[in-house]
């Protein structure tokens, strides 16, 4: 019997054998949705997600990446899914139209990207399901960032004043020093430096997005919805921070130093942010050749930092791949840092996006006891996208590296970003 002779309002009553063999030819997007149809799409569209190795987990690691369009297509760029588990490349609903025009993301956490547009604005995008919230405050309430008017008072299209940080913690007003004067696209370049989020955006929760920007890797904050970034602000080292972490609830950041200090901030906190020091600084300010990341092991009952020192591939010294990692054990009792030469079952994934880890047995494909990277914040990662990514993978009990197989043509930006995907 033929489709048609099923009648219009039939299309539940399609033979599971014909629906599934449909579904597992649909683009990840459409197979999510098909599961809203009826109840028994749902139970075929579960099984194929089931037999889709990207998918099948609740958080399968995955690395997300764009690559050239074809020739014939209206889009810039396609984005990819490269599951760790399988070792596939999955296309994605991710184009100039769930980030418009700006093709940029400044991170991924909980399955989800914090992207900029053209206009320096932030929104949060599902790349896998193609879900968009646009409820985050502009830019242009952020402390050191206004908006530029003309001599009728009306405001200026995509130009803005950027005020300087004069280290009492100030940001300086315009009688007092000179602002720069920049367009969205300059604005971008000067201010993002990476964003992380709490939690998934889309669970109703208290879903906290965090900035790191400039001037002097500072931290703002905003929930969706806010009408303003709120920014932290003094004692003076509130400053150099490279990668940030929620506890169990989202309620408290603890965000992590250039110099290996850990200061938390309760998000909730009024009428100011309390800043708790975690851990006091370990060294002298350094190079940022050596990049730093917050990890918490619970495994281990403490928090992790990994540290991963960058060496010059090219004459230029603009080219830089990691030369060795370390990862240490936070003592807090003892004010230190113990390095330590294993994470037992798990694999900790580091990069642009928000450090997390997975159990090997959970998560059966990944590698226990190594650390898969890819670039983060590193001056030539962010201001050199023609040169190629350092992605790979390192053996914390061995000290070794190999990099992610089989070989990809991984596109240079943005920054390819470790994310687990979320279908919610």
């Amino acid at each position: 019997m033929g489709i048609h002779a099923l009648g219009s309002g039939c299309w539940s009553e399609l033979p599971a054998d014909v629906l599934i063999t449909v579904l597992e030819g649909l683009a990840i997007l459409d197979l999510c949705r098909t599961g809203a149809v009826c109840r028994g799409w749902r139970t075929a569209s579960s099984y194929v997600r089931g037999q889709h190795r990207a998918l099948s987990r609740p958080r399968t690691p995955c690395l997300l990446y764009t690559a050239a369009s074809s020739s014939s297509s209206s889009d810039p760029f396609a984005a990819m899914l490269y599951s760790i588990t399988d070792g596939r490349s999955y296309p994605v609903p991710l184009n100039a139209a769930s980030i418009p025009g700006g093709e940029l993301w400044l991170g991924a956490s909980h399955g989800w990207l914090v992207t900029v547009d053209d206009h320096a604005e932030l929104h949060l995008v599902n790349p896998v399901t193609g879900q968009r919230i646009d409820s985050l405050p502009s830019v242009a309430t952020i402390e050191q960032v206004r908006r530029v008017h003309d001599d009728s008072g009306a405001v200026v299209a995509d130009r803005y004043l950027v005020y300087p940080y004069d280290w009492s913690l100030k940001v300086l007003p315009q009688e007092l020093d000179h602002p720069m004067w920049l367009d969205s696209h300059q604005l971008i370049k000067y201010l993002y430096v990476r964003a992380l989020i709490s939690s998934d955006p889309s669970g109703g929760g208290d879903c906290v997005v965090v900035l790191i920007h400039w001037p002097h890797y500072q931290l703002s904050f905003a929930r969706p919805g806010d009408a303003h970034w709120t920014w932290i602000r003094p004692p003076q080292d509130n400053t150099e921070y490279c990668d940030c972490a929620f506890d169990g609830d989202g309620r408290t950041l603890y965000a992590l130093r250039y110099d290996g200090a850990i200061h938390a901030f309760d998000l909730h906190g009024c009428p100011t942010l309390e800043r708790e020091v975690i851990l006091h600084p370990q060294v002298h300010p350094v190079t940022r050749r050596i990049t730093k990341y917050l990890i918490h092991a619970p495994w281990l009952g403490c928090w992790l930092q990994v540290w991963r020192n960058m060496e010059l591939i090219d004459p230029t010294g603009l080219d830089e791949a990691t030369e060795w990692m370390k990862v240490y054990k936070v003592d807090l009792a003892a004010q230190k840092l113990v390095e330590i030469e294993g994470i037992g079952d798990h694999a900790v994934f580091v990069g642009c996006n928000y450090s997390f880890f997975l159990t090997a047995t959970d998560c059966p494909g990944i590698l226990p006891n190594h650390i898969y990277y890819t670039d983060s914040e590193e001056y030539y990662a962010l201001y050199m996208p023609i040169y190629p990514r350092d992605i790979g993978i390192y053996n914390v009990g061995e000290g070794t590296f190999h990099k992610v197989q089989p070989p990809c043509p991984w596109s240079n930006w943005p920054l390819p970003t470790w994310i687990a995907p979320s279908l919610t």
